[in-house]
């Protein structure tokens, strides 16, 4: 049992987190099979021509506001990435978090990134920083959005609210230099390794998180394209979906069980919209079961959503970084080439 133990444990813990996620997605989408005669006529509503227009948005806003900061990031610590395979690396390395295990999206980006000359250490440490940064991005939005809600929460929605309003003030000390550095230098000295010696400076963090909340409100109106007729949305009431899909990002992010935050992103978007959609669009449902049904199958939608548009930005990135792709010794700012800018 000792021997077998170490090799069994881990994958005791995924087929658990598995189990969950496949348990959270059958709650559901039993109730959208149960009431698919009621949901079906907002469904026909859908548009895809702007699912479309949507997911190319979605694709827009992962390089503005996720590919161009964590290349800035970089740049704070002294490399500068070409965009193309800066693109590449990091769409490639976000995929593979739907791969189960949470090292995988880590490990896969100091691979892609090494024959660039940046340090495993440099790569993990600039992936933190971008994380960080997001995350609390997404805390601000969901709780400016979300926080007049909070009287008619459910009780499960309002413990993750109570949980992200505690994570402002820690991602914010977590973000200042003095706090950070000194914590990864302990780090590094345990591990034996040195700090590099640029390091990203505490107005550029807080640049970063502003670019952050600009793009997320640039993806609420891709969310609200995408929702507005089935739901009956008004142009006005954006800012609702905005910090739903806000509070269901970070609610997938502490779910560190779930590849993705698979099904816990979809549970909290569905529990998050029924409160805070304006009582005059749920008065147009015929009851709260047709409305969580409906709710229920958005979620699973905005997940296809998300997949697509990290498909386009990857296949996009792809395309312009081929030679980095296939590993050409005169691709673009690979070590002993010179560093290409654009």
């Amino acid at each position: 049992m000792k021997k077998v133990w170490p090799i069994l444990k881990p994958w005791i813990k995924r087929l658990l987190g598995l189990g969950i996620t496949v348990a959270i997605f059958a709650w559901m989408l039993k109730p959208v099979f149960v009431q698919w005669d009621a949901i079906a006529p907002r469904i026909h509503k859908i548009k895809w021509g702007y699912f479309a227009i949507a997911s190319a948005m979605f694709a827009a806003f992962l390089f503005l506001f996720r590919v161009l900061s964590w290349r800035r990031v970089l740049e704070g610590f002294g490399h500068q990435l070409p965009v193309a395979p800066a693109t590449r690396i990091w769409s490639t390395s976000e995929l593979a978090r739907y791969l189960p295990g949470a090292i995988w999206q880590v490990i896969g980006r100091v691979y892609l990134i090494k024959p660039y000359g940046v340090s495993g250490t440099v790569c993990s440490v600039s992936q933190i920083l971008e994380l960080v940064v997001f995350l609390l991005a997404n805390v601000l939005v969901a709780l400016g959005s979300l926080a007049w809600f909070g009287y008619r929460m459910p009780d499960s929605t309002k413990n993750y609210m109570i949980i992200v309003a505690v994570l402002v003030p820690l991602l914010m000390s977590l973000l200042h230099p003095r706090v950070f550095y000194t914590a990864l230098k302990k780090y590094m000295a345990w591990r034996g390794k040195e700090l590099p010696a640029t390091r990203v400076r505490g107005k550029t963090l807080t640049l970063l998180t502003i670019w952050a909340i600009i793009g997320l409100l640039w993806q609420s109106f891709a969310i609200y394209l995408l929702t507005f007729r089935p739901l009956n949305l008004p142009i006005e009431k954006w800012w609702v979906v905005a910090g739903a899909y806000c509070l269901a990002w970070c609610a997938g992010f502490i779910a560190f069980w779930a590849p993705g935050g698979l099904g816990v992103r979809e549970f909290m978007f569905m529990t998050a919209m029924s409160f805070a959609l304006p009582p005059s669009v749920q008065a147009k449902f015929e009851n709260p079961a047709v409305m969580s049904a409906f709710l229920a199958f958005l979620g699973i939608l905005l997940r296809l959503w998300t997949i697509v548009g990290e498909l386009i930005l990857s296949g996009v990135a792809y395309l312009l970084d081929m030679d980095g792709a296939l590993g050409r010794p005169g691709a673009r700012g690979r070590v002993g080439e010179a560093v290409n800018q654009g």
